[in-house]
């Protein structure tokens, strides 16, 4: 059993609002149904991002951002309902799950997710907007990954990104950058994704260590290819392993 995040630069073009990348979303689904995913994480990408971004969100709200704050919601309703549509073609039981409909009060209330797994089905929840009527706050997708490893304890917790794994430097900028096979370290500084409001690369790492403080097998693969998930623990892995 699987915890599996899709990140949002895989399955969306940050750079566009609201660009969807299907054929991408296809090729790393037809590889999760075979995995046996207990729950299902998406990032935003240009669905989430952007629109936060342009309306100043997290923050407290105003008449401007609480209007930006549903259309966030709307928006990532949309990718959400595009990527159940795609899972339940390849034969996952799966059911979207707002964190919007999550948030009690000041904190977040997963028992509909428990609940949904224990019924035989597979939560897909994903980063969202999500308010209290005062302050307008952004939960990412890699925030649910250590909690979905919490009410779960899977096997794995498997994090599909755009790089092919940890490296000593940012590969997108030094062409010398080192991938780390098995990261056994405390700390490695990342630089942040400018419109990434959840955080960049540096909360997702410490997202992973997170999972893996758990005492769960922890995973960073590069997304464009999914079929890398199948050599999880095997000499023939390509990603980090934490």
């Amino acid at each position: 059993m699987i915890v599996v995040k899709i990140g949002g630069s895989l399955i969306t073009d940050k750079r566009r609002y609201r660009t969807f990348r299907r054929s991408a979303a296809e090729k790393i689904i037809s590889v999760i149904s075979g995995e046996n995913p207990a729950i299902i994480v998406h990032g935003g990408g240009s669905f989430g991002h952007i629109a936060s971004k342009r309306y100043e969100l997290p923050g407290p709200l105003t008449e401007r951002n609480a209007i930006g704050g549903a259309l966030v919601k709307n928006d990532m309703a949309d990718l959400n309902n595009r990527i159940v549509s795609i899972l339940i073609r390849h034969g996952i039981r799966a059911v979207g799950i707002s964190p919007f409909t999550l948030f009690n009060g000041d904190t977040m209330d997963y028992s509909p997710v428990t609940r949904t797994v224990k019924s035989g089905f597979v939560p897909v929840i994903y980063g969202d907007f999500y308010t209290d009527g005062k302050y307008g706050g952004i939960i990412s997708g890699d925030d649910l990954m250590i909690e979905a490893c919490r009410l779960e304890k899977p096997e794995k917790a498997i994090f599909l990104s755009d790089v092919d794994g940890v490296f000593d430097r940012d590969p997108k900028k030094y062409r010398n950058a080192k991938l780390i096979s098995k990261y056994e370290k405390h700390e490695l500084n990342f630089n942040t994704v400018k419109n990434d409001v959840t955080g960049g690369m540096d909360r997702k790492f410490r997202s992973m260590l997170q999972c893996r403080a758990l005492g769960i097998k922890t995973y960073l693969i590069n997304g464009n290819y999914p079929e890398r998930m199948r050599d999880t623990g095997s000499e023939n892995f390509m990603g980090t392993e934490f």
